[in-house]
């Protein structure tokens, strides 16, 4: 048996590394387990590698209109095997960082798999570890449904469209939530055609009503077909029946319709399960004493900025009592392209029966959006009780102005308090600013009459 050591983490993605970078910063000695590469599926087969192959076709689409302001670049075009090989670069510099910065805090790594197998026992091929208290965050993985079978050929996971080194011509996404709804936008951004299907009766239904509907006014403007309660029928070739009677032709199906836990090895040990997921308390503490489960595991909320809060929350109940405070409605989503699209706390529909405020501020009417020729865009905020209660952005910089309603909603301020913020001009955090006004109808910025209706 090897070393005993204060709490074990299998799994490195975003929620093993930083519990446990915050376990050594605490003083523990830790172990984190790691089948594969460090980061998991954030660094992998994510956020990072997505987001760099979003960025080309962002660029890509902004050279080819550079004459509307003046610029000329002359023939646009692009090599999307350079593209490729950038993401690939990318990702593998930042799993050597990741793993030098995890190190450095004196966490040991152990790249093996790892399988539970007693309440504070971890297994290895070569050996077994004692653990006082044990963190499961072995991640997630694409959902399949059944007659959609991925065959990483013609019917592709999201895993597997980032293995593309050539991009096909014509694509059908089944789903328009996060990660349907980039890929529609890399897709398309890169000249290609796009259908999507969505089982619910409008896309990213997620979100906010009216982020809904502007975002099916963004996929009209930008040429990509959808289709809402709507679902894929039947297969022949490349020939794909939807329930709507349409036929579709298509090179590829991308099947973007959600995550299923990846649940690690156990043997002799089982903790209780909430369906597919791991059954945690308000702590993330399993019916086991000592053994947590944080991340995609949870099934709270699969997003890597939510793991790495439970991470540094979790190690702060186990190193200090803290309990954990997570409200997963607080939590920031954000989905990537031009322009991005980010919200937090209540939809309209969540606060149905409640007394609340509304108010939607145009992108269009601010200098900065007008300058960058970034007009189609809205923040609406809600409130209840002089507080806001949620936020929905289309916007530019929507990822980074979405922060600030999550503070004023996590620290409960009143919206006259917010108002005393003198927000920068030009900018698009006036958006922030006019939103609040507009819960009064004081928007500076929008003719009376347009605040009135």
């Amino acid at each position: 048996m090897g070393n005993v050591y204060d709490l074990g983490i299998i799994g490195g993605g975003p929620a093993g590394y930083s519990a446990a970078i915050r376990a050594a910063q605490k003083g523990l000695s830790v172990i984190l387990f790691e089948k594969d590469a460090m980061g998991g599926v954030c660094l992998n087969k994510g956020c990072i590698p997505t987001k760099t192959i979003l960025h080309c076709s962002d660029l890509y689409k902004n050279l080819k209109k550079s004459e509307k302001f003046g610029i000329y670049a002359g023939a646009v075009s692009y090599d999307y095997e350079k593209i490729f090989n950038r993401k690939n670069d990318i990702v593998q510099k930042l799993q050597k960082s990741l793993t030098k910065l995890v190190q450095s805090f004196g966490v040991e790594i152990c790249f093996s798999k790892a399988k539970l197998c007693s309440q504070n026992e971890i297994k290895t091929r070569d050996n077994v570890y004692k653990c006082r208290n044990v963190i499961l965050c072995t991640g997630s993985k694409p959902s399949k449904i059944k007659g959609l079978e991925p065959d990483g050929e013609f019917v592709l996971t999201s895993d597997d469209v980032l293995n593309l080194t050539k991009l096909p011509e014509n694509i059908l996404i089944a789903g328009s939530g996060a990660i349907g709804v980039e890929w529609a936008r890399i897709f398309s951004s890169l000249d290609k055609n796009v259908v999507v299907t969505e089982l619910a009766d409008r896309l990213l239904p997620c979100a906010d009503i009216d982020i809904s509907k502007r975002l099916e006014r963004l996929f009209k403007k930008n040429k990509i077909k959808f289709f809402t309660s709507c679902s894929i029928e039947k297969i022949e070739g490349h020939s794909v029946t939807l329930s709507n009677g349409q036929t579709q032709e298509c090179d590829i199906i991308l099947c973007a319709v959600g995550r299923e836990p990846v649940l690690p090895e156990m043997e002799g040990i089982s903790p209780e399960f909430d369906g597919r997921f791991v059954k945690t308390d308000t702590n993330f503490e399993t019916n086991i004493k000592g053994l947590f489960a944080i991340g995609d595991i949870n099934g709270r909320m699969q997003l890597a900025h939510s793991a790495v809060h439970q991470a540094i929350s979790v190690v702060d109940y186990i190193c200090d009592g803290k309990e954990v405070h997570f409200d997963k409605s607080n939590i920031p989503s954000v989905i990537y392209g031009n322009p991005e699209i980010a919200w937090v706390g209540k939809t309209e529909e969540m606060l149905n029966g409640t007394e609340y405020k509304v108010s939607i501020f145009p992108v269009a009417a601010l200098g900065k959006a007008i300058a960058d020729d970034e007009i189609d865009g809205l923040v609406k905020v809600l409130s209840a009780e002089d507080k806001i209660v949620g936020a929905h952005i289309v916007c530019p910089e929507a990822s980074s102005l979405i922060h600030q309603f999550a503070l004023m909603i996590d620290n409960g301020l009143k919206t006259k308090d917010v108002l005393n913020t003198v927000f920068a001009h030009p900018s698009y955090s006036e958006a922030v600013f006019e939103s609040i006004l507009g819960l009064d109808d004081l928007a500076l910025s929008i003719p009376v009459q347009k605040q009135l209706n």
